[in-house]
């Protein structure tokens, strides 16, 4: 096995296992996917923390918990030494010169906002920088996939609301949210977008996946599709839910869009299982050697491994 690549990913849940099970983030732990000790063994450099909320609580009570989940980022997770929350592109230099890991601050799902826009300016000051749109379900903003063949787009505040975004320099991400939705945020959109989460439904039909316009579409606006391990998005029959078929949607998007679409966005500690014969984040580094195996050059490698998604928070956040 090689652990020549480095490595960068754009979703986990990990936050959650810190505040809810009161996980240590920097020793190393028996639970959960990953911590600081494990994403070292595993050549990371960046990692994307996602801060989620169950809609199901209401907009004050996601409100209260986004907040709640932001501050415990910062105590827990960013104020170790050795990490580093980025919120610019020049932030990234730092973890060459001094050897650390960067984090990314994320939000997964817009139900926290309501009809409040000014609460986009508030996380971006405490420093979000990427916001996941919906999860699943109907907010203020648009629709989630779960919605089905009643799903809308964007309403009249969730326009106004990647606009917004974009103005200040924050991420805009498609993933859970409906076709419709993809779509405006497409004609709406001044800015790159991405999928940080989501795989290639020409592979695995399920709908949390991308059909093949849309990976064309989020190539065109020079966005980043990451990989997600999530075993119902990478097969329908549990024995096709191995890396081998990652890899397949991996090359499947390549072939569509090329290989500076792709990145990673493994989902960890957000999903029950990975796929056969994983175990946590140590075990992603197998893909940089299957992808070796499936004829991918090093440098192509390289780029779906980290430096499209390094590159992509460099010049996308000023």
């Amino acid at each position: 096995m090689t652990n020549n690549y480095r490595f960068a990913d754009f979703h986990c849940d990990t936050l959650l296992n810190v505040y809810l099970r009161e996980m240590d983030f920097s020793k190393l732990n028996e639970m959960g996917h990953l911590d600081l000790p494990r994403l070292k063994i595993a050549n990371h450099d960046l990692q994307c923390f996602a801060v989620f909320s169950d809609p199901k609580f209401g907009q004050e009570a996601m409100l209260r918990q986004t907040l709640k989940l932001i501050d415990v980022a910062h105590q827990r997770i960013f104020s170790h030494p050795d990490m580093i929350l980025v919120k610019s592109g020049f932030d990234l230099d730092k973890i060459i010169e001094n050897k650390k890991l960067a984090g990314l601050l994320a939000i997964e799902g817009a139900d926290f906002l309501g009809d409040d826009l000014f609460l986009i300016d508030l996380v971006h000051h405490l420093g979000v920088r990427l916001i996941t749109l919906v999860w699943n379900g109907r907010n203020s903003i648009a629709d989630g996939v779960k919605v089905r063949e009643n799903a809308g787009g964007l309403t009249g505040i969730g326009t106004q609301a990647v606009k917004r975004m974009q103005e200040l320099g924050i991420i805009v991400d498609v993933s859970h949210l409906s076709e419709k939705g993809f779509w405006d945020v497409s004609r709406v959109t001044s800015r790159a977008f991405v999928a940080s989460h989501s795989n290639a439904r020409a592979v695995c039909d399920h709908p949390r996946n991308l059909w093949d316009d849309q990976i064309r579409e989020i190539a065109k606006n020079k966005g980043l599709i990451g990989m997600n391990l999530c075993r119902p998005f990478v097969a329908a029959q549990e024995e096709d839910q191995t890396l081998a078929t990652v890899i397949r949607h991996i090359s499947h998007i390549a072939d569509v869009a090329g290989t500076e679409v792709l990145c990673l966005g493994c989902d960890l500690d957000g999903i029950r299982e990975m796929p056969t014969g994983m175990a946590d984040v140590r075990d992603v580094v197998r893909i940089a050697d299957l992808l070796g195996e499936a004829g991918f050059l090093p440098a192509e490698i390289e780029a779906i491994t980290s430096k499209n998604l390094l590159r992509f928070v460099k010049n996308n956040l000023e």
